[in-house]
């Protein structure tokens, strides 16, 4: 019997705290992407767990990394 295993599947959106690590950057410099409006909610980033637009964010890794690629910290 084939015991073949399932591929890991990547969540493809992560909390700011992941997306930190990830990314190797601050939840500043995050917030500061966002306000400035270089990050767009809905592509990069999201709000969960309250429909009053409070909740925490959730970021989309591969958008805000194609995004930021090729920024310098001259841009912030």
């Amino acid at each position: 019997m084939d015991t073949a295993t399932k591929p890991t599947r990547q969540r493809v959106w992560v909390t700011t705290a992941e997306a930190c690590t990830a990314l190797g950057m601050s939840r500043e410099t995050l917030r500061q992407l966002r306000l400035r409006g270089v990050l767009t909610p809905g592509k990069h980033y999201r709000r969960w767990g309250c429909t009053q637009g409070r909740g925490p964010l959730q970021w989309h890794l591969e958008n805000v990394e194609a995004t930021i690629t090729g920024w310098s910290r001259r841009h912030l």
